[in-house]
């Protein structure tokens, strides 16, 4: 009898030892896993914010021009500046993208990128900023600012190049709702 009650306890206390140590290692895992998760995103957002340049500097070719723009928002916010000529998209990260309160220029196009320390981790933010462009950023129709927040549904951004205005490039952001 003494004996199926041993087998019974050990069998509780190696498990009890199992999911301990098991608990350990995804406690110790888990912020490198966000930390690369973030890197990946940031990464995409990067690529995608180059598109967008590029399709911004197709736009501007000719009066009239009407292209789409995809934007899948995973996290973070997305924000067009027409009072500031800025595109930027913000997002809270566990992982330090670029030097701490510093606004560095990326390697490729017109992207700048700025991480500052807060609480918990990084705010990440990349920056189009087409001042000293020539150009007048409108969001659908208006000098406004129009925040977009991360989506399961991707964005449709139609950006139009509505011509000229006191030799100052007029380039629409159309964003349905």
């Amino acid at each position: 009898m003494d004996n199926k009650g041993d087998v019974w306890i050990s069998t509780v206390l190696y498990t009890l030892i199992g999911l301990a140590i098991v608990g350990s290692l995804i406690a110790i895992i888990q912020p490198k896993v966000s930390e690369y998760k973030d890197r990946i995103i940031i990464d995409n957002t990067q690529q995608s914010l180059n598109l967008l340049d590029n399709t911004v500097t197709r736009t501007r070719e000719a009066t009239g021009t009407r292209l789409n723009y995809i934007l899948k928002l995973d996290k973070g916010n997305f924000i067009i500046d027409g009072k500031n000529e800025i595109i930027s998209w913000q997002a809270e990260s566990k992982y330090r993208f670029s030097e701490e309160n510093q606004t560095i220029n990326l390697t490729f196009g017109n992207l700048k990128a700025a991480t500052f320390s807060q609480a918990g981790g990084w705010n990440v933010t990349l920056i189009l900023d087409y001042r000293g462009y020539g150009l007048n950023l409108t969001v659908n129709g208006a000098n406004d600012v129009k925040t977009l927040s991360a989506s399961s549904m991707p964005y449709s951004i139609w950006i139009t190049n509505n011509g000229t205005a006191n030799k100052v490039q007029q380039i629409d952001f159309s964003i349905a709702s």
